[in-house]
């Protein structure tokens, strides 16, 4: 495996998913550290957490430096355990990296039940089949299992529409909702319903600051054609994002020789 620096400015690929093979393009020391320590740590994907912990301590230059990794394994081990354990290994091994987690207070939205009631409609049973999510626990997801004739997976997506995002899912529940759905926001959702069951979600709201597009050409934050995802979630489904504090995890780190 090699890891060679691949010089300042321009932005970091993904790379190819072969099995037994991590190839990682113009990444930042931060980015590989957020990749090895949170969003594949202990070889699963972690998206919620994943997305939105923090990084503390470490010289300015893990901001900047950009590096390449074309690693192979002995074996064919899956994408997840590459970008996690396997990564974390080859960070401390080639950077001297030292990690520890810490817990603190940070800013989360609390998903709650705004004033009028929850609008969502309940899931009706045998309509389709719900979408374990554990699946995306998984790197690259596995294809879905066929289904018996006649039956088909609950629709279970984002896309845009305009300058909108339109998200539409069956057969959810609020945790997941909030997990999967609402993981795009600048901090972390903590789902405070305190309400089971699954329902359908659909939801129509303009990207802004806080609220990214699916992709870089969906809307212009300048110049919002529908309600900010705050409104649309009281006016449509009946839910209300406040800001709070909760728990989580910081990984610090120090890396060659340089004290936190």
């Amino acid at each position: 495996d090699t890891l060679p620096p691949g010089g300042k400015g321009g932005r970091g690929g993904g790379g190819g998913l072969s099995p037994g093979r991590l190839d990682l393009n113009c990444q930042t020391v931060k980015g590989l550290i957020q990749m090895a320590y949170v969003l594949f740590a202990n070889g699963h994907v972690n998206l919620p957490g994943g997305r939105s912990a923090s990084i503390a301590g470490g010289p300015s230059w893990i901001n900047s430096d950009r590096y390449t990794i074309d690693a192979k394994a002995e074996g064919s081990e899956s994408q997840a355990a590459m970008r996690g354990p396997m990564l974390e290994a080859l960070l401390e091994d080639r950077f001297n990296l030292k990690v520890h987690h810490e817990t603190r207070e940070v800013p989360v939205y609390a998903l709650t039940v705004a004033k009028g009631g929850l609008k969502v409609r309940p899931f009706k049973e045998g309509s389709c089949t719900p979408i374990d999510f554990k699946i995306f626990e998984q790197f690259p997801p596995p294809p879905l299992p066929e289904l018996p004739p006649g039956q088909k997976y609950c629709p279970d997506f984002g896309t845009m529409k305009g300058p909108n995002v339109v998200v539409d899912a069956q057969g959810t529940s609020l945790e997941e909702f909030s997990k999967s759905f609402l993981r795009r926001l600048d901090r972390p959702v903590v789902n405070k319903t305190g309400i089971a069951g699954l329902f359908d979600f659909h939801l129509e709201y303009a990207p802004d600051e806080t609220s990214p597009a699916f992709h870089p050409d969906g809307g212009d934050p300048s110049d919002p054609a529908g309600p900010s995802i705050f409104t649309a979630l009281q006016q449509q489904l009946g839910l209300k994002l406040e800001q709070a504090k909760g728990p989580g995890r910081i990984p610090g780190h120090r890396s060659r020789g340089e004290a936190l």
